[in-house]
């Protein structure tokens, strides 16, 4: 066991500042991803979940067997700076959380995905260009591309992008709806069907 005092002025810690910031780095392509998707996720479970008065999920930890709180602006800005600088910051957790108020991730992650299975023909669709999801005609935020799934519906938007990136190199909207069958992709609803 080492004697020395972490204070003291000659104590060397096990990382020097270089490799503590190269061990702290940004996230590698996959991890990045898998958080760009839980932000898409968080959007889409605030969406659903919000207007019905939840204020925020709950995520089970398997470190101390205890489930944690996060208020939806908390998590989000969480998940930013990790997405951002491959760490998180430091927070208090909520104070004296009422469970009731606060959604389940996985459920969240079920019914937002049963949603997104409900039937299409039951959908009324939006446009992209007009910055509303193509399943469920909900508002989409302005900056193209920001979400990968609608914040209402749940519905992957690829599907939609890949349509219309179709239909303006010239394919007719009946060859882009084979395509997308034949791949199991869901028909996005456009003006005009």
């Amino acid at each position: 066991m080492d004697d020395r005092d972490e204070f003291d002025d000659d104590y060397d810690d096990e990382y020097d500042d270089e490799e503590e910031e190269e061990y702290l780095g940004r996230l590698d392509g996959e991890e990045a991803v898998l958080v760009r998707r839980d932000l898409d996720d968080l959007a889409a479970f605030r969406a659903t979940f919000e207007p019905e008065g939840f204020k925020g999920v709950s995520l089970y930890c398997t470190d101390c067997g205890e489930e944690h709180y996060y208020e939806w602006d908390m998590l989000q800005h969480n998940l930013a700076a990790l997405l951002e600088s491959g760490a998180t910051p430091v927070h208090e957790p909520a104070f004296d959380p009422h469970p009731d108020e606060y959604v389940n991730w996985e459920y969240a992650q079920g019914y937002v995905d049963g949603l997104s299975d409900a039937d299409p023909s039951a959908r009324l669709g939006g446009s992209l260009a007009d910055g509303q999801c193509p399943f469920c005609a909900a508002g989409l935020p302005e900056e193209p591309g920001a979400v990968t799934f609608c914040p209402a519906c749940g519905q992957h938007l690829g599907p939609a992008r890949l349509a219309e990136a179709l239909e303006a190199e010239g394919w007719s909207r009946d060859a882009v709806d084979e395509l997308l069958s034949l791949a199991r992709l869901p028909l996005p609803r456009r003006p005009g069907r």
